[in-house]
């Protein structure tokens, strides 16, 4: 059986355990450039698009709002939706890969207008039938979140992506 767990400290992530539910092994990936101390982990860093799938595992789990994230350019979404397209190797190391190399991810998240070919946002979701929001757990400071912590850490990181769309405003003269 698939299973997804996220660890959160301050409201930012800083490991995620990803069973695939064919070969067994749990995946880990912590923050950072490298896996460090955790010799057999794999890495990832605090960007946008790490930001962005925080952000819809919450909203799934939390099921308080609708889980998706959507946006335009320079959005979480966006970020999420290129690192996808682009597999990039934090990817791959947090979920593994099929036999034909492509990174899992694309599996476990569904993808209105990817890559933004046509105009509009890029919205996204989880794949209930690849990886059911029951299989999914939050962690905040090593102890599974309530709903209202949920709540707490859906604001945080919600913020995060008002301050990203603050960043792409035009510059005044």
């Amino acid at each position: 059986m698939r299973d997804l767990k996220l660890y959160f400290e301050a409201g930012q992530l800083i490991e995620v355990a990803f069973c695939d539910g064919v070969s067994g092994e749990v995946r880990r990936s912590v923050r950072g450039k490298s896996g460090g101390a955790y010799r057999s982990a794999g890495s990832f860093q605090w960007t946008s698009a790490v930001k962005g799938f925080a952000l819809l595992a919450v909203r799934a789990v939390s099921a308080l709002e609708e889980p998706v994230i959507k946006g335009c350019s320079g959005s979480l979404a966006a970020s999420l939706d290129y690192a996808i397209s682009k597999q990039p190797m934090w990817l791959t190391e947090m979920f593994g890969c099929d036999q034909s190399g492509i990174s899992l991810i694309r599996r476990m998240i569904l993808r209105t207008n990817p890559e933004r070919k046509r105009p509009g946002p890029t919205v996204l979701s989880f794949n209930e039938r690849f990886m059911p929001v029951a299989a999914i757990s939050i962690f905040s400071d090593g102890v599974r979140c309530s709903r209202e912590e949920l709540v707490v850490l859906m604001a945080a990181l919600s913020q995060e992506e008002a301050a990203v769309a603050v960043e792409q405003l035009p510059q005044a003269a």
